[in-house]
């Protein structure tokens, strides 16, 4: 089984080189081009999911985001301590994801 590490270094060598994180908004802010986009305007190219062995609660996602400028990494720990900008955003991809093709890349 992958661990985060592992699917972050695999995902970088593939190209997904910057990192994004969530405003309060639930918008993604890319480290790279210092840009804001909406969760619904990028591809989701992958997404690694990640469940702690000794305690279900301990969940993480790993997102390989495509906003057509990066390729970019999004990590996100959840649980009922997930902050407010992540739920938002996750949600938003979720919805994404959910209309992925089996190739991983959403429609």
């Amino acid at each position: 089984m992958e661990t985060l590490s592992e699917a972050m270094t695999r995902l970088e060598h593939a190209g997904y080189t910057e990192s994004v994180a969530a405003h309060d908004d639930g918008k993604l802010h890319c480290s790279g081009c210092h840009s804001t986009c909406e969760p619904e305007h990028v591809t989701i190219d992958d997404v690694v999911r990640f469940e702690g062995d000794s305690n279900p609660d301990d969940e993480a996602v790993l997102f390989a985001l495509d906003c057509g400028r990066h390729k970019s990494l999004y990590s996100v720990a959840f649980g009922p301590d997930t902050p407010p900008n992540d739920v938002v955003a996750v949600r938003a991809l979720g919805r994404r994801a959910r209309g992925a093709s089996p190739t991983g890349r959403a429609r």
